[in-house]
């Protein structure tokens, strides 16, 4: 029907993270429906648990 919100699934264009992979700085995920763009290298912090100052920041919802 019209006017319904568009399922979150597949709306994110960004790569799932995943807690085993390396990032770069710049690179940007997708992780509970928000996209998330990597401040500097890291491996194993999730996004959404570091914090303001951590090294995820949230881009928004997508």
């Amino acid at each position: 029907p019209s006017g319904s919100p568009s399922p979150s699934n597949g709306a994110c264009t960004a790569a799932a993270w995943n807690a085993t992979g390396e990032y770069l700085g710049g690179t940007v995920v997708s992780h509970k429906g928000h996209s998330w763009k990597a401040k500097w290298w890291t491996k194993g912090e999730e996004p959404g648990t570091t914090g303001e100052w951590g090294v995820w920041q949230d881009l928004g919802a997508c």
